[in-house]
């Protein structure tokens, strides 16, 4: 595998979240405007809902494709990459269709104890939208894998984009005439042209594959299940996440909360994704790796981890510093709800991000065990705080819960993987970057005490003090990090090979 390849696949990873946060940016500003933040609850908890059926009818066929597609390739044997493909997509498309159909009802029922009554038949009316664009783009969901199989993330990244402006455009479109229904228009006509494109995409890197998949192998379908049932108890646990959570906040705090959430976890997950999409093109390199060198593996992991352990401390800082600001610009005023609940998810996904690395490195080795274990511990836990927290504190104890059940699944893979591999605990905090970490805690401290003693017309003016204290302290740590000499090292071998 070709230097080159990864890091353009790592560039485009970024480069594509950093437009689709832009993208998701603008939009939820404008249909804040248009239907209101209880509207944007109500379709939140649409999308959660049928998320839900998806996953539990995927059994972990995304990620399998990723693996197989890149273990044959790697084998030379693309006739049986190409069956993989065909296999893959037949199988999901009739289980994922029939399931959808049957759980319909069931949806339906569920939605009518956790969606206010006023908001019960808006609800309904939108649901059918919801579950055909789900449709469509699951089986998008194995084309895209197959693409990352192929070590062609890259141009993944420039589809999603694409996928991402024209949903964008035709939200902008429908939402003002048709309101909330508008937004499921905009959906399912998307999703459809996003697979259509992914499908095309797939015939033109892989000549070998038809254009419309017609094959279906029995045992190579075995295989794909076999290895994917570790996906699909991860896929059924992540059920417990997202859509419990919401319907917890719906339940213990309401539709304006669930809206507020909503835009929180959207926004760090985005930020959040320009490092995971990156460390997930090393997915198929891993895999390849591990077929041919499997003691590289480790060097890779540790490599990896201290890059991401570098990156994050000061990126998620800085959302946690800045959020105030976020509420101004992107909502229009200082609301308390979606502060408070973006320092908590913040906080969360930063520690779940320290476990890409163990998390992926477990994926390209098929090792899976741990995965499995930290969802399950993850799930169970956002299920009993949730409920606990939002009997007591309301929606923000709901967070609260799904806050700490996310640090404590995610410390479970990484502290696994080091204790399973004989690596030192110690390198889950590296010593180059302990001072930058010291400093990142001050100036949180010294943010929140600030914001406590301010008034809310200073926001502005306030954040941007704390921004510049925290460049003045942060950056001469970042500047003379060792890790940092290596990366331009890197680079400049790689653009100079290019």
């Amino acid at each position: 595998m070709r230097k080159q390849l990864i890091f353009t696949n790592a560039i485009m990873s970024s480069i594509q979240i950093a437009l689709v946060s832009i993208v998701v940016f603008l939009l939820y500003k404008f249909l804040l405007n248009v239907i209101g933040i209880e509207q944007l609850g109500i379709w939140s908890l649409i999308l959660s809902s049928t998320t839900v059926v998806a996953q539990a009818a995927s059994f972990g066929m995304t990620g399998s494709v990723v693996k197989f597609v890149a273990k044959y390739i790697a084998r030379g044997e693309e006739k049986i990459a190409s069956l993989v493909i065909q296999t893959a997509v037949i199988s999901f498309g009739i289980i994922t269709g029939c399931l959808l159909l049957i759980s319909y009802p069931l949806v339906k029922w569920i939605l009518s104890f956790i969606v206010p009554a006023k908001s019960i038949k808006i609800a309904f009316s939108i649901l059918p939208f919801a579950f055909f664009s789900l449709w469509f783009m699951t089986i998008t969901s194995v084309f895209n894998s197959v693409l990352d199989g192929l070590q062609k993330v890259y141009l993944r990244n420039i589809l999603m984009i694409s996928y991402s402006l024209f949903y964008a455009f035709l939200c902008f479109l429908f939402s003002p005439k048709y309101g909330l229904i508008g937004l499921a228009y905009a959906q399912v006509i998307s999703n459809f042209v996003f697979l259509v494109l992914s499908l095309i995409l797939v015939k033109i890197c892989f000549p070998i594959f038809p254009f419309l998949p017609y094959k279906w192998d029995k045992n190579l379908f075995k295989e794909i299940i076999n290895y994917g049932l570790n996906f699909q108890i991860i896929s059924i646990t992540a059920m417990f996440y997202d859509p419990i959570t919401k319907a917890l906040i719906s339940k213990f705090g309401g539709l304006s909360m669930v809206g507020y959430y909503e835009m929180a976890n959207k926004m760090v997950q985005h930020i959040r994704a320009l490092i995971i999409s990156a460390n997930q093109s090393l997915v198929p390199v891993i895999a390849n790796l591990y077929e041919k060198r499997a003691e590289k593996v480790n060097t890779v992991y540790l490599t990896n981890y201290r890059l991401l352990f570098f990156i994050s401390l000061p990126l998620f800082t800085l959302i946690i510093i800045i959020l105030p600001l976020i509420s101004v610009l992107w909502i229009g005023r200082y609301e308390k709800i979606f502060i408070t609940f973006g320092t908590l998810i913040t906080l969360g996904w930063f520690l779940n991000t320290l476990d890409a690395p163990s998390y992926f490195a477990n994926l390209g080795t098929g090792n899976l065990r741990w995965n499995v274990i930290g969802h399950i511990i993850t799930g169970i836990l956002n299920i009993v705080l949730g409920i606990i927290f939002g009997f007591i504190f309301d929606g923000y104890g709901v967070v609260v819960g799904w806050a700490i059940a996310l640090s404590v699944g995610s410390a479970a893979i990484y502290i696994s993987y080091h204790i399973t591999n004989g690596i030192s605990l110690k390198e889950l905090f590296p010593k180059d970057s302990r001072s930058m970490a010291y400093l990142c805690i001050i100036l949180i401290l010294f943010s929140f005490t600030i914001h406590l003693f301010s008034g809310i017309q200073e926001i502005t003016t306030i954040t941007l003090i704390i921004i510049i204290s925290g460049l003045l302290l942060i950056f001469p740590q970042i500047y003379n990090h060792p890790i940092k000499n290596s990366l331009i090292i890197w680079a400049k071998e790689l653009f100079n090979k290019g």
